[in-house]
């Protein structure tokens, strides 16, 4: 019986990229529908979707996206997130907008806290667009009366396990403004997290001061 060692080395090989590929996918949560971002931030702070991209793969979005006439999509929740974030510090270069929420990891000693918060400058008074990709920034320099109003302490119950579908329709309405009967959960830095946990673009509606999720 005759033997194929370059054959069977490329079998294993190619069992082994199969096994990878099922594990990435196993990993990488997956949103049942394609969810869609403008990349008209991107000029705010002179950087093109080439850019985005490698930027998105270093913040750990593994998953496929695809960008075409100005919008992304993509599927995996950690690519969203990922885009996300850089979305939202792009915000720090222009002027008259309203901020969206941002998230930051809070440095003091060896411990950390999660805040999430309109007021970046506020809780780091010099941080910029391209600080999208910092670990964490300090507390000394934190105002903290707006760090104890955004810190997040805990999980709510009745949210913490919902899915994202289920959180956007419970708590939202079709056009992606929080329900007034939950306005108080605005208040919440755990409610605030939940959402961007969920692949959430989230600020506040122009008029009414509520929580708005882009739902583009």
């Amino acid at each position: 019986m005759r033997n194929f060692p370059l054959l069977t080395a490329a079998l294993a090989g190619l069992a082994m990229l199969i096994a990878a590929e099922a594990l990435a996918q196993s990993t990488n949560p997956q949103m049942k529908e394609p969810q869609a971002m403008p990349l008209d931030f991107l000029t705010w702070i002179d950087r093109d979707a080439e850019w985005l991209q490698k930027q998105i793969a270093a913040l750990g979005g593994m998953g496929k996206l695809t960008i075409n006439g100005g919008i992304l999509e993509t599927t995996d929740l950690d690519t969203l997130k990922a885009a996300n974030r850089i979305r939202a510090f792009a915000y720090l270069a222009t002027k008259g907008l309203r901020p969206p929420y941002f998230d930051l990891t809070i440095a003091a000693g060896d411990a950390t806290k999660r805040c999430v918060t309109q007021f970046p400058r506020s809780i780091a008074p010099s941080i910029g667009p391209m600080d999208f990709a910092r670990k964490s920034f300090p507390a000394d320099a934190a105002d903290q009366t707006e760090l104890k109003s955004c810190t997040v302490a805990g999980q709510g119950e009745d949210y913490a396990g919902l899915d994202r579908a289920t959180f956007r329709d419970r708590y939202f309405d079709a056009s992606g403004t929080l329900k007034p009967e939950f306005r108080d959960l605005g208040d919440d830095p755990a409610f605030r997290a939940k959402a961007i946990d969920e692949g959430f673009f989230l600020a506040t509606e122009d008029y009414s001061g509520l929580l708005q999720l882009d739902l583009r």
